[in-house]
């Protein structure tokens, strides 16, 4: 889901991403999202202050690519602040939260930007498919 308030041919998609000692899952979601079609987006990975290999696995994709950037709780504060965090920082046009042991379709931002362009949206969601650890869908 993203919320916005501009309609433009290119906005910008602020994706904000909570991590909370997801490191299994963490290159995977990274990967997806710097994957997509649309690549008019800035990525703010938030470490909620994770004690596994999330914030190695952070630097090296801040390292890869410019438009990912981090910060870190100093204590672990929760999903919900992590999110706020995010958003605080975020300057994009819209603003999209992806959870850490999620991944994403690879043409999922530019379908969305799509229809929220087409129909004047400020709010744009999507559906979701559940995937178990042996890359079954249900």
């Amino acid at each position: 889901m993203f919320v916005g308030g501009k309609t433009m041919n290119s906005p910008k998609i602020s994706v904000v991403i909570p991590v909370y000692n997801t490191e299994n899952y963490l290159e995977k979601c990274l990967i997806s999202a710097l994957r997509q079609t649309y690549k008019h987006l800035e990525i703010i990975v938030v470490d909620d202050c994770s004690t596994d290999r999330s914030p190695e696995i952070i630097r090296q994709f801040e390292k890869l690519d410019l438009r990912v950037k981090s910060i870190r709780h100093e204590r672990n504060k929760g999903l919900f602040q992590a999110r706020l965090s995010g958003a605080d920082i975020a300057d994009g046009d819209y603003l999209a939260f992806l959870d850490s042991d999620d991944f994403l379709a690879e043409d999922h931002f530019r379908r969305l930007v799509s229809i929220a362009i087409k129909e004047n949206a400020d709010l744009v969601e999507s559906n979701f498919v559940l995937v178990n650890d042996n890359d079954e869908y249900f």
